[in-house]
């Protein structure tokens, strides 16, 4: 009886570790971990969703979007008024200029050639900040906050850049990922949350 009553008790607290694990594990792409939560400008930010970059036949990054309320409507993303966060875990190394240019031709998938100008000087800015990177290697994050009022705050490997102004260049990189002609299909969908 006391051995039941013992294996009942092993199998609980089994149970109760795994659902703990579990939960603090929300989501995992490509055996890498993406947290539940973010902080951007002091306001906790809820994992909208995540998923794997590809090019051609390579794995390049898994994308994780943080929001102040799950959402479908990737245009409700790129034109919300409340901070957003992208983060980009690399699963490859990729110089510095090959990532700005991926992120100059999805800007300009998804920008009027008017937007584009306006934003020109500030796609410089970030094309700066890759060249102090140099490259990208295997393991290391990107991330991207966009602030409005305040604008684009780019951190490669924990060091943050000074922040890119304005909302129409967060709201032009945002679309790489959520706009009309987004970088991939499936990694938008992935992004974004499912209605229930």
């Amino acid at each position: 009886m006391q051995k039941r009553t013992l294996l009942k008790q092993s199998l609980a607290i089994a149970a109760l570790g795994l659902s703990l694990t579990t939960a603090a594990h929300a989501l995992e792409v490509e055996g890498q971990q993406v947290p539940e939560h973010a902080e951007v400008s002091g306001q906790s930010l809820l994992l909208d969703g995540a998923g794997l970059r590809k090019k051609v036949i390579f794995d390049v990054y898994v994308a994780a979007l943080y929001t102040s309320a799950k959402t479908a409507d990737g245009a409700a993303v790129i034109n919300a008024t409340s901070p957003r966060r992208m983060e980009l875990k690399m699963l490859r190394g990729v110089g510095a200029s090959t990532m700005h240019e991926s992120f100059v031709e999805g800007l300009e998938a998804n920008t009027t050639d008017a937007q584009l100008a306006a934003i020109k000087p500030r796609v410089s800015q970030l094309e700066k900040i890759f060249a102090d990177v140099k490259k990208v290697e295997k393991g290391d994050l990107i991330t991207l906050d966009f602030i409005p009022g305040t604008g684009t705050k780019v951190s490669v490997r924990g060091k943050a850049y000074p922040v890119i102004p304005g909302d129409d260049f967060a709201s032009a990189m945002l679309s790489i990922w959520l706009g009309q002609k987004p970088v991939q299909n499936d990694l938008k969908a992935a992004l974004l949350s499912k209605p229930s």
